[in-house]
Formats: structure tokens, sequence, C-alpha cells
């Protein structure tokens, strides 16, 4: 008997994790939304001069050559990936649907936020994006869409499953 009301009365102490993780996918809409709606990224304008103004205090090599060399070259193409990759993010973790799918792809975008832009801005920023990082490596670790999200229905029915 798999039902919705079942799912909010698991034994779980995900039920805690659940309400940050919902808290950080609005986060990621808060963050998306006036980028798909306004269009303020959409036209790939203020993507290369903000990658460029930090690219210098990029700590990996590696990183800064793929930043120049194929990000800002491709920025049209790489604003729509970030808007439209903070939206599938964020309402993956406000469901709870393949939230440790959802949420390695949290982690490997905060990364490369943390690189390329957080530490050109300093301050907070870095804390941030160290804290995001660090919440999607635990959302992976502990299935936290298990509590208050569709993983946990979606275990029920497949239960060898890892994605849940």
């Amino acid at each position: 008997m798999s039902s919705l009301a079942a799912n909010f009365k698991q034994t779980t102490y995900l039920g805690y994790l659940s309400l940050v993780r919902i808290l950080v996918g609005v986060l990621f809409l808060l963050v998306a939304w006036p980028k798909i709606s306004g269009g303020r990224f959409l036209g790939g304008l203020a993507l290369p001069q903000q990658l460029l103004n930090g690219i210098e205090k990029d700590p990996l090599a590696w990183h800064r050559a793929f930043i120049a060399g194929f990000v800002v070259p491709h920025a049209h193409l790489f604003s729509y990936l970030s808007a439209f990759g903070e939206i599938s993010i964020g309402i993956s973790l406000v469901v709870g649907c393949l939230v440790r799918i959802s949420s390695l792809f949290g982690a490997f975008y905060n990364f490369n936020i943390l690189f390329s832009v957080a530490y050109a801005a300093g301050g907070g920023t870095v804390n941030y994006n160290r804290v995001l990082i660090l919440l999607h490596l635990i959302f992976v670790s502990s299935s936290a869409g298990r509590a208050l999200g569709i993983d946990g229905l979606l275990k029920r029915r497949f239960p060898r499953s890892w994605l849940f």
C-alpha cells in the first residue's frame, strides 16, 4: 500500500533534511526565474564579461583554460544551459524527484560557479557556494528525496534501484 499519506508517515530522520532540500530548491528557482522570464541572461551578453572579469582569480589552470577557450566563445549556449539547469535542479529538489541525480548536477554546477565567478566576487559568495556544494553532496549520500518527495514513492515501487 503505497500512498502519499504513507510517504509522509515513514520513520526516518530525513524529514529534517527534506526541509533543507526544499529550501535549496526554492533558492535555485529564485535565482533562475529572472533569467528565464526577464531574458537577462538568455541573451548571453552578461555571461562573457562576468567570466572574463574573474578568470585571473580562478585557482585551477585547466578550468581557466576551459572558461576562456570554450565557455566564453559559446556564451549564448552556456547561458541557456545555466538558466534551464538551475530550473531543472530547483524543481527536482522541491518535489523530491531524482534528487541524487539533480544534486550531482547541482554540486557540479556550484563547483563551476565557485571557480569561475565566486572567487572573483570574493566575500560571502565563496562560502555560499561551498555550503551549496556540501549540501548537494549530503543530498546525494542520504537520498534526501525519500522524505516529503516523490523518491520515497519510487523507492517503494522500485526497491532495488540506486536512483532513489
